[in-house]
């Protein structure tokens, strides 16, 4: 027994002594090349996972593409493990990516620029603001215009409005976001994009500003990841928080809208951006029908079509519009669809390929209802119902890209 235990004694020593020479080794992840030379996209979407698979939806789009994850150490495998637990629930991201024909038409992801919320997040988009910073503690939010910046605090409950200016900077795209946030730490203004700063300051106190950095972030209690960092200081206490970037109006409202009554055909517009309005119907016979005119934002949250028919007959329609991004008819255009008609929208993403999965049931999750930055209780928090696929026409669809290419 005595020498069987000698011998196990030598066998140990021996062991450590080879890993005291020789060292352990562990293995850690490595960065992946990005395989593809074709140019990134800047995409918005949701992710879920069906066996053992991570897809991709675009906002408003009804197909998806399966992810080959090349993010550092692959990190939105694991921000999608973290927000979900591998559920079948979805989670709203931003990204950067290609779908490479090379690759068998997958979506090849090699940044990850914004983490949290659900497919509800895709309503979110902040129309008529340049930013929004934020953070949850302590609960403030700041919005930036083009003159000024409104800022929400919940303790204490109040709002405060800065007449600004702004020094905008150049940030160069080719470098990295964590080579940014090393020099913003380093005071070196490459890594800032913007900055506002207070016009009339009373003598003897310090003037509101805020900075913003292209440096991803971190909301210390949603956990949600931003694209950027926001150093804001406000009456001579500094504040940090993450931000990002808001939508024009006109953007916010461009798009494909479409209507597909029970029993009857399917009608479908066209928002640009330069405010023209595109509209394919039917005719009793079946024969599409193309109307023209322009759209105008009304300062009471609707839209109003100026309209003229196939004889130039002019009329007017006038919308409302939904949580969901959707439009729904008030009045007008009774020649073709009824009242309380509701829209829907539906942006194309561009991208080649894409399949459709059957639709199963996320779990609910309340808490990942909110929106993507923690707001406090005196801003509008997000309530919007589940996106609605397109289900376009591809008839009529084709009947607005022909009337494009026919337009003087």
């Amino acid at each position: 027994m005595r020498q069987l235990m000698n011998r196990a004694s030598v066998l140990l020593i021996s062991v450590l002594l080879t890993l005291m020479v020789t060292g352990c080794v562990v293995k850690q992840p490595q960065q992946q090349l990005f395989p593809s030379q074709l140019p990134l996209q800047s995409l918005a979407g949701v992710v879920i996972q069906r066996q053992q698979q991570l897809w991709f939806q675009p906002c408003y789009e009804k197909r998806w593409w399966p992810i080959e994850d090349f993010t550092p150490q692959q990190e939105l495998s694991e921000h999608y493990q973290r927000f979900t637990g591998f559920s079948k629930s979805d989670l709203y991201v931003e990204l950067q990516a290609v779908v490479d024909p090379a690759f068998d038409k997958r979506l090849l992801v090699k940044q990850l620029d914004t983490v949290g919320g659900t497919a509800a997040t895709c309503h979110f988009r902040l129309a008529g603001v340049l930013f929004r910073a934020a953070s949850s503690d302590p609960h403030w939010v700041a919005d930036i215009l083009t003159d000024r910046v409104i800022v929400k605090s919940v303790k204490p409950l109040a709002s405060f409005q800065f007449q600004t200016r702004a020094q905008t900077l150049t940030v160069d795209e080719t470098v990295s976001s964590d080579e940014l946030g090393a020099a913003a730490s380093q005071g070196k203004d490459f890594a800032v994009i913007a900055r506002y700063t207070e016009k009339i300051v009373k003598q003897g106190k310090q003037p509101f500003e805020i900075t913003l950095i292209k440096q991803r972030c971190v909301d210390s209690e949603s956990g949600a990841l931003l694209p950027l960092t926001a150093q804001m200081m406000f009456y001579d206490r500094a504040y940090h928080g993450c931000a990002r970037r808001g939508h024009t109006q006109t953007d916010e409202i461009a798009g494909f809208y479409w209507y597909q009554p029970e029993d009857g055909h399917q009608v479908m517009f066209k928002l640009s951006t330069d405010y023209q309005v595109q509209l394919v119907s039917r005719d009793a016979s079946g024969k599409a029908m193309t109307e023209h005119g322009h759209w105008q934002y009304l300062k009471s949250g609707k839209l109003i079509f100026s309209m003229q028919d196939a004889e130039q007959h002019e009329y007017l329609m006038l919308f409302r519009r939904g949580t969901g991004g959707q439009l729904v008819l008030q009045t007008g255009a009774d020649h073709w669809v009824e009242y309380g008609a509701t829209f829907k929208l539906w942006r194309p993403s561009g991208l080649q390929g894409g399949v459709l999965l059957p639709r199963d049931k996320p779990e609910q999750d309340s808490k990942r209802d909110a929106p993507l930055v923690a707001e406090p209780a005196s801003v509008t928090s997000l309530t919007a119902p589940s996106i609605q696929a397109a289900d376009m026409d591809d008839e009529l669809l084709n009947e607005i890209i022909i009337d494009e290419i026919q337009q003087p």
